[in-house]
């Protein structure tokens, strides 16, 4: 596999990760540490956007509105105002405006957090069939597939694919860049993504347009057109465009994502191994092409363009079952590497924390105080 760029502090030739701030590669958390005031500056930034919230536009608080009536009525504050009416369709307008300053701040946090999605039925993921246990050790066989007796997914909860699906010969007078199988991993995060931050319910058409704006704002294969030399550089793209368009963390959590993408490379069994990702290309397909009928006539080039890329990978992956293993393997390599970041920063974050006793840096002092004259 190509490596990506060398680490900005240490030189190192395995660098994945990239600084969101001033986009410095760096290899490891010792010189994330390094970083210094960079480091100390993303922070600050990312604990006041949380302290923001997360996308409070009309649009989102409307799909929502029974979030906050259920919110309302929890909190049981003693000063509340005369019970909402049950007819959530005349309460579209005022809504809103009817929830105290209380309310409205505990429901931005709700949403930053992403706790939001506690008052939603509980989803069941297609590909969770078998827990969490479906990649071992890295390099091994022997785990990675479910033992008998344990509970497969119903054949009726995966997606469907197609019954014919077209040669890569068909598609492409070329063959296929080798750098191919590192879209995979960015799509399907980006899949992941979005189906889990809808909790799996696409069933209103209404609901499309934003979803495909998800997708294509997380995956750059897609949206962007972007190209990996690595499955780390995927993941790392996926993660970071989560961030920089303000999106809440996956409700899997980002470590959970990963482990869903390696879930969806790993497939049903060796036999069927690629059967999963066939499914969940198929379906982000049918999704986009539906959602290419609604979105703004200027907007339809690029959803269409989306299709037709998950339409290659769907080939692809049909004519290179081989590689998924590889894949998966990588994915969780990286699933682990993320916890143990995760948990350095955390040692990082809270070592700020200390030194600015609480969880924001303390106010800058001016250079120049004025004296009284």
């Amino acid at each position: 596999m190509e490596a990506a760029e060398p680490c900005g502090l240490c030189l190192q030739e395995r660098a994945p990760y990239t600084c969101p701030r001033c986009n410095m590669r760096f290899c490891s958390v010792p010189c994330y540490r390094g970083h210094g005031a960079c480091a100390e500056a993303f922070h600050r930034r990312q604990l006041l956007l949380r302290l923001q919230g997360q996308r409070g536009d009309p649009a989102s608080r409307t799909r929502l509105k029974e979030a906050l009536l259920r919110l309302r009525e929890l909190r049981e504050l003693e000063d509340a105002e005369p019970q909402l009416g049950r007819d959530l369709e005349d309460q579209d307008d005022g809504l809103w405006e009817r929830l105290s300053p209380a309310e409205k701040a505990a429901f931005q946090r709700l949403l930053s957090s992403g706790e939001i999605g506690t008052f939603l039925p509980p989803w069941r993921p297609w590909w969770r069939g078998w827990g969490r246990g479906l990649v071992q050790e890295l390099g091994g066989t022997e785990g990675a597939y479910p033992p008998t007796g344990i509970r497969q997914p119903e054949e009726s909860s995966v997606p469907a694919v197609p019954a014919s699906i077209p040669p890569l010969s068909s598609l492409t007078c070329s063959p296929a860049s080798p750098l191919v199988c590192f879209q995979l991993p960015n799509v399907l995060y980006a899949y992941v993504f979005a189906l889990t931050l809808y909790n799996g319910d696409l069933s209103e058409d209404e609901l499309l347009p934003e979803f495909s704006d998800v997708v294509l704002d997380v995956c750059g294969a897609l949206g962007a057109r972007q190209v990996f030399r690595s499955t780390a550089e995927a993941l790392q793209a996926a993660l970071q465009a989560v961030t920089a368009s303000r999106y809440p963390e996956c409700p899997l959590g980002n470590a959970g994502a990963m482990m869903a993408v390696a879930q969806i490379l790993m497939g049903e069994n060796q036999t069927k191994q690629k059967g999963y990702s066939l499914a969940a290309l198929s379906h982000l397909a049918r999704l986009l092409g539906k959602a290419k009928k609604l979105v703004p006539t200027e907007e339809r080039p690029r959803v269409y363009g989306a299709k037709k890329k998950c339409e290659f990978l769907l080939s692809w992956v049909n004519e290179n079952q081989e590689s998924l293993t590889g894949l998966a393997l990588e994915v969780q390599r990286e699933y682990k590497t993320h916890l143990e970041a995760v948990k350095e920063v955390d040692v990082v974050t809270k070592e700020l924390q200390k030194m600015w006793g609480g969880k924001l840096p303390p106010a800058k002092k001016p250079l120049i105080e004025d004296w009284p004259g």
